[in-house]
């Protein structure tokens, strides 16, 4: 690709990024990683209403435009709703090869134009995003062959 292309591209993702909105950002922890992810309570408010439920699917696009369907639940009794994304989240994990000390942010989209028209209306394809950031982590030594 060509400088211009290059910088158009930059500027691009530099006005997508200004049409969104952080809902959370967390390194990633064992449990995070390994079952499900915590989700900060304070992030429920920008999240659609479980309407008596304590389940909702929500499409999520990552950084490379592939989208994922993360069910996220709360507890279904006690004070605390103890929010979490459970079912896909470990595939994503997976696929992303996340490890411990990982950070994800995920964020809530504006509405855009471009998305799926029923009957006049335009249904965005995904409201939510999340990216990561790897973690640096130093190589691992490697045992000497044992000599004789």
């Amino acid at each position: 690709m060509d400088s211009k292309g290059k910088a158009f591209e930059l500027v691009a993702r530099q006005k997508q990024r200004k049409k969104r909105r952080v809902l959370f950002s967390k390194r990633l922890t064992h449990t995070d990683t390994s079952k499900r992810l915590a989700i900060p309570t304070k992030s429920l408010a920008f999240l659609p209403r479980f309407c008596g439920g304590h389940a909702l699917e929500l499409l999520v696009r990552d950084d490379n435009g592939h989208c994922w369907t993360f069910v996220c639940s709360i507890r279904r009794t006690g004070a605390y709703q103890k929010p979490v994304f459970q079912q896909c989240w470990r595939e994503f994990v997976v696929a992303k090869c996340l490890n411990v000390g990982d950070k994800v942010t995920f964020y809530e989209e504006e509405a855009t134009e471009d998305g799926i028209k029923i009957f006049g209306s335009i249904f965005a394809c995904s409201r939510y995003c999340i990216e990561i950031e790897k973690t640096m982590r130093p190589p691992t030594p490697r045992a000497a062959p044992d000599r004789l």
